[in-house]
């Protein structure tokens, strides 16, 4: 964010500006009636975004008091204590809302299946490969470092994982060549708990990242953000109730989910082991999420997906 920019398109609007509170991609100034204004970078369309969602019936946004090319202002609103639980489960209540109100099919086609199916396919390949490399070098070792010694522990996990997201994905395929309609949705593209604002009304801030694409992203980058510190279990049936995703879509949402992220070493060990036993309550939080939510619905009811 340009913030030279930002200082002289407030000035314009205000020529005596008590106070400015400089965020990563945030100003708040203080007008001379003491009242406070939130200024951000209009860099996607922010008056069509407001348009579209008041038009579909989801008035959940701050007011808007200025807006052009460079720049939009809304009104600032104090935000009330809440407890972190409470305020994630409203947030995620609210992205379902927010799909809820704005879903419709699209056309799809065979050609863009495919794409979706060779793209993920190859990242699979790709991770099998990586983790494959990874251990082969492990074990040819006389001395194993402790996050050495812990991924060759569990690399059987990993690799379970990875081929339950081969096999689901040609589930997926299945499922989904015959298909000429796909659900599409506003995606808020950008969800944090600092993002929701508990005032009269719950408000969500910060649509800079909006776009229009499958309903489960918002749910898949919340996950990877914070699994570790709230029940995903419950807010994933909290989504559920406001907005129930279709058998396919609940498949691509746990591929990506169970595909392990690449373990990048470092010269330091005691971060190579921090990474690697987050890999591995990554995956036992995941599983679990899939365990006790969707395994009746597959072959792995009588089992976990790993040991």
């Amino acid at each position: 964010m340009n913030r030279d920019l930002i200082r002289n398109k407030i000035k314009g609007l205000c020529d005596n500006v008590r106070r400015y509170e400089m965020y990563n991609d945030t100003v708040i100034y203080r007008s001379q009636d003491n009242k406070k204004h939130v200024v951000k970078a209009n860099c996607n369309n922010i008056i069509e975004i407001y348009n579209y969602l008041n038009s579909r019936g989801f008035p959940y946004l701050p007011k808007l008091e200025y807006v052009d090319d460079d720049i939009y202002v809304y009104e600032f609103n104090s935000d009330a204590k809440t407890p972190s639980e409470q305020r994630m489960s409203d947030l995620v209540k609210l992205d379902a809302l927010l799909h809820n109100k704005t879903v419709y099919y699209k056309d799809t086609s065979l050609d863009e299946i495919k794409e979706i199916y060779e793209s993920l396919n190859t990242e699979i390949e790709n991770t099998f490969n990586y983790y494959d490399d990874v251990i082969t070098m492990i074990e040819s070792k006389i001395y194993m470092s402790p996050s050495e010694y812990m991924l060759a522990r569990n690399c059987s996990s990993i690799f379970s994982c990875i081929n339950f997201c081969k096999k689901e994905l040609d589930n997926w395929y299945e499922l989904m060549k015959n298909k000429s309609k796909k659900r599409v949705v506003l995606l808020h593209n950008n969800l944090d708990a600092s993002h929701l604002i508990r005032s009269n009304d719950n408000l969500l801030i910060s649509w800079n990242k909006a776009k229009r694409d499958l309903p489960i992203y918002d749910f898949i980058n919340l996950y990877k953000k914070c699994y570790e510190k709230y029940d995903f279990n419950e807010l994933y049936k909290d989504y559920l109730k406001k907005f129930p995703l279709n058998k396919e879509e609940r498949k691509l949402m746990f591929i990506i989910l169970f595909l392990p992220p690449k373990i990048k070493f470092t010269n330091k060990e005691i971060n190579n082991t921090k990474n690697v036993a987050t890999l591995c309550n990554y995956l036992v939080t995941t599983d679990k999420l899939f365990m006790e939510n969707e395994a009746k619905n597959t072959k792995e009811q009588d089992g976990k997906i790993y040991e």
